[in-house]
């Protein structure tokens, strides 16, 4: 899945984040996806969970920053 397709499931669903694995070529790890406050918030998975500038992107920057990631979702956060 793509990017948008990450977006379209916040649309759609009522679920605070999710896990994924992101995949850049033959490259694969786990992320932390949230949508707060009409941001999305990327974090590693080992990483504290802070929501800050740091990791925030307006949706477009989400769509650019990640268009050539591929996405699989792991588990819904609610």
């Amino acid at each position: 899945m793509q990017a948008i397709d990450i977006l379209n499931n916040f649309k759609e669903n009522k679920f605070k984040g999710f896990q994924v694995s992101k995949r850049k070529g033959f490259l694969s790890s786990t992320w932390l996806i949230y949508q707060k406050d009409n941001f999305i918030y990327f974090f590693d998975i080992a990483e504290k969970i802070e929501f800050s500038d740091n990791y925030k992107y307006t949706k477009d920057e989400f769509l650019q920053e990640f268009k050539n990631s591929h996405f699989e979702i792991d588990c819904e956060i609610v």
